[in-house]
């Protein structure tokens, strides 16, 4: 009964049996259980096995995007039916004839005569013809075409215009090793060496004009299309002879 002392039994610490002390014992022996159940209880968790590891399926690999088509070659640009060249240019005078002179009375018109006779004689070893040549090549399969000369210009070594030439009597070279007019018709399978004689270049508003390097450039028409062609062009300085040297 409560409250009241109970015999002790044989071979057991005595406790209390007083209320409290009969309360103690009992949460005692339940304490010890319960924590003698946690501790089974880890130990069947530590001893757990465990699980095996989960193979990772491998992705499916993605298909290579198919390489982009190779862009052809360009068709390489069809050959011109006509070829021209400036293979030589010469900047000098323009020998060109003037006006017929006034008519004069029989006599003087002989004594006039002999003089020209002797002045265009000098004038022939001095007067050099400002001119142009070019080469001229068509294809076998080229039409029948025209060559005109729209515009040559002349320019200084520093690349500054100096004037605008004007061409005229085109010639062509012939098999008999001289040249004859042209009338600057190409036919296919031609090649050409043609002859332009040039005005004067502007020499009264070049300082210095000798010396020095010029570049000579022609605009062409062929078959409706603009050629340029150029070259440059050298003007040595006059040869000086010793006195009394005869010519």
């Amino acid at each position: 009964m409560l409250g009241f002392d109970r015999p002790a039994r044989p071979g057991r610490i005595q406790f209390p049996t007083t209320t409290w002390g009969w309360y103690t014992e009992t949460m005692s022996r339940r304490f010890g259980w319960v924590l003698i159940g946690a501790m089974a209880c880890t130990s069947a968790t530590t001893e757990e096995p465990a699980m095996p590891a989960q193979e990772s399926t491998p992705e499916a690999e993605t298909p290579a995007e198919p390489a982009a088509p190779a862009t052809p070659p360009e068709a390489p640009a069809p050959a011109p039916a006509v070829t021209v060249q400036m293979t030589a240019a010469t900047l000098a005078d323009d020998c060109g004839g003037g006006p017929p002179p006034p008519a004069a009375p029989a006599k003087a018109k002989a004594k006039r005569r002999d003089m020209e006779g002797r002045s265009s004689a000098r004038m022939a070893r001095v007067c050099e013809q400002t001119s142009m040549q070019l080469s001229v090549v068509a294809a076998a399969d080229a039409e029948q075409t025209q060559l005109t000369v729209a515009k040559v210009e002349l320019y200084d070594d520093k690349g500054a215009l100096l004037g605008e030439l004007t061409a005229r009597a085109p010639s062509v070279w012939g098999e008999d090793g001289s040249y004859q007019a042209w009338d600057e018709s190409i036919a296919g399978g031609q090649e050409l060496s043609v002859s332009y004689a040039l005005s004067q270049p502007p020499w009264g508003d070049i300082s210095d004009r000798r010396d020095r390097t010029y570049v000579l450039k022609a605009a062409l028409t062929i078959n409706g299309d603009e050629e340029l062609v150029q070259r440059e062009v050298e003007v040595a300085a006059p040869t000086i002879l010793p006195p009394n040297v005869k010519t």
